[in-house]
């Protein structure tokens, strides 16, 4: 079991993808605490970001295993913060969201070899049975299989994919529900019936749109946006309707507004 796991957060960003990896660790025994690089945290998430330090408070200890990072931003633009955290946990294993940055790009940026991605899609994170990680090309094999015994030990079954941004399941998503939101900007069907179409056309277990407002438009929208700054493909261009919903603040459920609206 590991000594100490550490959450690497963002204060300009969300929390529920560190709050529901956090919730995972604890569910299954292991000692997880917060990183936060501002000793107290401001903008429109500040309460929620305060009641995690509560809940999960920074260690005093000097070792880690893991520093898990589950942001969207890129670990260039939190430099500093992220040389900090490594000096204070140098033997860690860097567990990277790979939805908007490759596990290799991530070594580059820090200098260090051993980061291995993983699909950190707030609200599937807790559903999934099976999570995809991908090692860096600098990464040991002995990083990878220590990434995969941590993830085994919060009950996934860690299956190896080639590192690449968003993955498998959320590249898939994130493509498909930015055709769903065209579909809504052209006015070619509603919302409600464009995933009732795809749930009986595919025998998908929720809408396409549904999912979007689980998984939140931020999310989507940095998926699409990391695919098309990596390939330059316009099928990877987000639609201006997600756009739109953002500026809005409509990011799903966690909002309380997505394509949907939530009591």
């Amino acid at each position: 079991m590991p000594t100490a796991t550490i959450l690497f957060g963002h204060a300009a960003e969300h929390p529920r993808a560190v709050a529901e990896i956090a919730a995972r660790c604890h569910q299954y025994g292991i000692p997880t605490y917060l990183w936060l690089p501002e000793q107290s945290p401001t903008g429109p998430w500040q309460n929620l970001w305060q009641a995690l330090l509560q809940q999960y408070p920074p260690t005093s200890e000097g070792s880690a295993d893991f520093i898990i990072d589950p942001c969207l931003a890129p670990t260039a633009q939190r430099l500093e913060a992220a040389h900090r955290l490594r000096q204070q946990f140098p033997a860690a294993v860097w567990l990277r969201s790979g939805l908007t940055e490759t596990a290799t790009a991530c070594a580059h940026a820090l200098d260090y070899a051993e980061v291995v991605a993983f699909n950190g899609m707030p609200g599937l994170f807790r559903q999934l049975d099976t999570l995809e990680i991908a090692p860096a090309l600098t990464a040991s094999d002995e990083t990878r299989q220590r990434a995969e015994a941590f993830f085994s030990s919060l009950g996934f079954r860690p299956e190896v994919v080639e590192d690449r941004i968003g993955l498998v399941i959320p590249r898939i998503l994130a493509m498909l529900i930015n055709e769903g939101a065209f579909a809504v900007l052209e006015r070619v069907a509603e919302p409600q019936d464009i995933d009732t179409a795809m749930r009986l056309a595919t025998n998908y277990p929720r809408g396409i749109l549904e999912w979007a407002d689980d998984i939140g438009l931020d999310t989507v929208v940095a998926i699409l946006d990391a695919l098309y700054a990596e390939y330059h493909q316009e099928r990877y261009r987000a639609c201006v309707l997600l756009r739109q919903y953002l500026r809005a603040h409509r990011l799903g459920r966690h909002t309380g507004r997505g394509f949907y609206p939530y009591g």
